[in-house]
């Protein structure tokens, strides 16, 4: 009978796997959540050394492999970089920093996220084990899986808090208003930008991005297909500096309806402009805007003149959200407008603004069955009990 090549052990609340590589070296892996994982992992590693392609993972120190991770972030928006670099550096490389990456299992990160539960938000601690999820086994990249010194995925099975799923409050009309109001009397590129986000629901980025060809006159539509992002500075003095690159997503490549009124706003704009195919909103000497500048300076301006300091330029794009919904445009109309990655993300973040969809469904069924007819009520539509001894005919809606 051959010799058993590997095993499966329960430690405490996890699991690992024994077995014996090609050079007859003993090798533990730990951390399996079940011993389904195990298993996969045992049959995988068997797998391998019976076929010859096991190779053995390289041991290699977290913070090693941290720090070439960050380096290698080509092609990741720059407000996503600088997110994962603060987790990187504040969290992911103190606690995990000094372990060999071979060493991280679940029990290691089950127990980072018990340690920060008390110390951060939930919808932190979720980007915090997204970013070390993403690193040690995303798809993309150079993650530490598909680099050989992981063979399993460690953040698998790890219990999260729950996330506390806050419903989006728009400001109401009266107060959009007072923003409107507030901005007309300080004037300025936040005037203009205050009134056209209140009647398209851009994303500010995507505003600062916004050129005079991107106006499609004829059908009354703006075209959105590129956004401001910050990325690494280029000039060696800088850390990060805001460019022109394409949008948040696929599909926020996307042509929004523009009311009269902002057509107007935007021909009065062109008429002023000294380079009529350039970037319709600059800030001061003509130079592009910094659009955390712009939040800062320019609309909280405004927002404390209207005595809403509280109120931030991304809720006039909710507002506009809440409009279309109040009337009656459908969740798939809203969701395009929008430029939301689905209806999914629609519904999460507005679905509480739809009406009852139950309840207007029932009634336009009602409406449909009737239209043209005598409605009637359910009592009506029920026969009347038949009187003892009395024959009668079936009717023809007793079948």
């Amino acid at each position: 009978m051959p010799r058993q090549r590997g095993a499966i052990i329960r430690r405490g609340t996890t699991f690992s796997v024994k077995y014996q590589t090609p050079a007859g070296k003993q090798k533990w892996e730990s951390g399996f959540a079940n011993r389904s994982q195990a298993q996969q992992r045992l049959n995988q590693v068997l797998g391998e050394i019976t076929h010859g392609s096991y190779v053995e993972p390289k041991a290699t120190k977290f913070e090693k492999f941290a720090n070439e991770w960050m380096d290698g972030r080509v092609g990741v928006r720059g407000s996503t970089l600088s997110s994962y670099g603060s987790i990187v550096r504040k969290q992911l490389i103190p606690h995990f920093g000094k372990m060999s990456l071979s060493e991280i299992g679940y029990d290691q990160v089950q127990s980072f996220v018990h340690e920060l539960a008390n110390e951060v938000s939930v919808k932190t601690l979720h980007n915090i084990i997204v970013c070390l999820r993403v690193m040690l086994v995303g798809k993309r990249g150079g993650s530490a899986l598909k680099r050989g010194f992981l063979r399993h995925d460690p953040t698998r099975g790890v219990e999260m808090p729950a996330m506390d799923q806050k419903q989006i409050v728009p400001p109401t009309r009266e107060e959009v208003w007072k923003l409107v109001d507030a901005a007309e009397e300080l004037g300025g590129c936040g005037r203009d930008m205050v009134f056209l986000d209140t009647f398209t629901g851009l994303r500010r980025n995507e505003i600062l991005a916004l050129e005079y060809p991107d106006i499609d006159w004829t059908n009354k539509e703006i075209v959105i297909n590129k956004a401001v992002s910050k990325t690494k500075a280029s000039d060696g003095v800088r850390k990060w500096e805001w460019r022109i690159g394409p949008p948040k997503s696929r599909k926020s490549n996307r042509r929004v309806a523009a009311a009269d009124a902002v057509l107007e706003l935007l021909r009065r704009l062109r008429s002023e402009a000294k380079d009529s195919s350039g970037l319709i909103f600059l800030g001061p000497a003509g130079r592009r805007m910094d659009p955390d500048s712009f939040d800062e300076f320019v609309f909280g301006r405004i927002a404390a003149k209207a005595g809403l300091p509280g109120v931030r330029f991304h809720d006039l794009r909710h507002f506009f959200a809440s409009m279309l919904i109040a009337q009656g445009e459908s969740a798939k109309y809203v969701c395009d407008q929008m430029g939301h990655s689905s209806i999914q993300v629609t519904f999460d973040t507005y679905g509480h603004l739809f009406p009852n969809s139950r309840e207007t469904a029932a009634k336009k069924l009602q409406q449909a069955m009737f239209t043209g007819r005598k409605e009637r009520t359910g009592s009506s539509l029920v026969a009347k009990p038949r009187k003892r001894g009395r024959k009668t005919e079936p009717r023809e809606d007793e079948d």
